[in-house]
């Protein structure tokens, strides 16, 4: 069976903007011959968030081709947090929930 793209796929992966660990991130791309997919969330408004996925295709060095493709998403509920400001004060605050990314690559 023959495949559409004979590449590597590389993707750097957010699992949420309050995650730290970057354990799963690639610190480089293959440029002989892979796709870089950048996933990224941003809330329009109560109701929903904007999904952003770029793609970068790499072959022999060179990009070959570079994309965005944009989806509307429901948005997800509010959270009970605490926030800190510039001078260290904290309070309980409430914000809204980001998409965790779980992504399968076959």
């Amino acid at each position: 069976m023959k495949s559409h793209l004979p590449i590597w796929l590389v993707l750097i992966l957010f699992i949420s903007a309050c995650d730290d660990n970057n354990e799963d991130q690639a610190k480089t791309v293959d440029k002989n011959g892979s796709v870089e997919v950048s996933l990224s969330t941003k809330h329009i408004d109560s109701l929903k968030d904007e999904l952003t996925t770029h793609y970068t295709v790499w072959r022999k060095g060179s990009i070959v081709r570079e994309f965005t493709k944009r989806d509307t998403v429901p948005g997800l509920e509010k959270f009970n947090t605490e926030g800190e400001d510039d001078n260290g004060n904290t309070q309980d605050i409430r914000v809204k929930k980001d998409y965790e990314f779980f992504v399968t690559v076959k």
